[in-house]
């Protein structure tokens, strides 16, 4: 069996389990309206798409094509997720 068939064998694999994620982020979010499920959902959907994207070009190491980027801003939308929920509010306090 040759490594490319391999490659995509994995790169579906991986880019189905990415889109069962973004579903299931994406049912909490229709529950409870919650920012920070909607951006994991969309993050998870960005990755499904750059793995899908590698299923049709011809890229031996990854990490040296633009398709990176992509990877990139979904990690970036998983941060700040965790960094927007984590941020402490300030109480309204009236004077």
């Amino acid at each position: 069996m040759q490594i490319n068939l391999v490659n995509q064998f994995v790169y579906g694999a991986v880019m189905m389990n990415f889109l069962i994620i973004s579903l299931f982020f994406a049912r909490f979010w229709l529950k409870t309206r919650d920012k920070f499920f909607a951006h994991f959902s969309a993050s998870f959907l960005l990755l499904a798409i750059e793995r899908c994207i590698f299923l049709f070009i011809n890229a031996e190491n990854e990490a040296h094509t633009w398709v990176f980027l992509i990877r990139l801003v979904a990690f970036m939308g998983i941060i700040m997720a965790v960094v927007e929920k984590n941020r402490v509010k300030k109480a309204y306090t009236p004077r």
